[in-house]
């Protein structure tokens, strides 16, 4: 017995939304990766640091008003 063509659509979407969970998770992975692996200074430490310098700069103009 054939399924009806929406029922095979409706299958084929899901596995293709399946796949591209898939594929994000994949690439966030890499991203996330990349972002904390590193020596002395990563991308992720050194964007702490500058966000900190940034709120000490924030905090003294506010103080000075």
């Amino acid at each position: 017995m054939r399924r009806p063509t929406l029922e095979i659509m409706r299958s084929l979407k899901q596995r293709q939304r399946g796949q591209a969970a898939v594929e994000y998770l994949v690439v966030t992975a890499v991203i996330v990766s990349a972002l904390v692996a590193g020596g002395n200074a990563s991308v992720i430490s050194q964007f702490c640091a500058a966000f900190r310098s940034l709120y000490r700069a924030y905090s003294f103009a506010l103080s000075l008003a």
